[in-house]
């Protein structure tokens, strides 16, 4: 069964957002608190909806800070598939031949893929 990431991660990006949204500078100690460790990665999320997150070092010594350049999202970028295949398929690939297990890897990722297309 694959992962549904969008209930997993949907609310602490969202808390990182509500920070985010007054268009002010955050460092990382503030994202923290609202979302974890795990920060960085609701901010890219922010980036793959569209959204322009700037970043730069923080005033307070405390690493990066950041900021939304407008609560209007723009088009995100285009979205890839990720495929995992062994050495000897991806050499096969290259060949123009596909095997029964690159087949079945493309087929899972694509599943993953489009249940989490929207989500993230």
């Amino acid at each position: 069964m694959t992962e549904d990431f969008g209930k997993r991660y949907g609310s602490a990006r969202t808390r990182v957002f509500d920070i985010l949204k007054d268009l002010a500078w955050h460092d990382r100690k503030e994202l923290e608190t609202v979302a974890g460790n795990r920060y960085a990665a609701r901010v890219h999320e922010l980036r793959r909806r569209g959204y322009v997150v700037e970043v730069r070092s923080s005033t307070t010594g405390e690493g990066q800070a950041y900021r939304l350049a407008s609560t209007t999202p723009g088009a995100p970028p285009a979205k890839r598939v990720k495929v995992y295949v062994g050495e000897e398929d991806a050499a096969q690939l290259l060949l123009g031949v596909v095997s029964a297990s690159a087949r079945d890897a493309i087929g899972r990722a694509l599943r993953s893929f489009r249940i989490n297309r929207d989500k993230l």
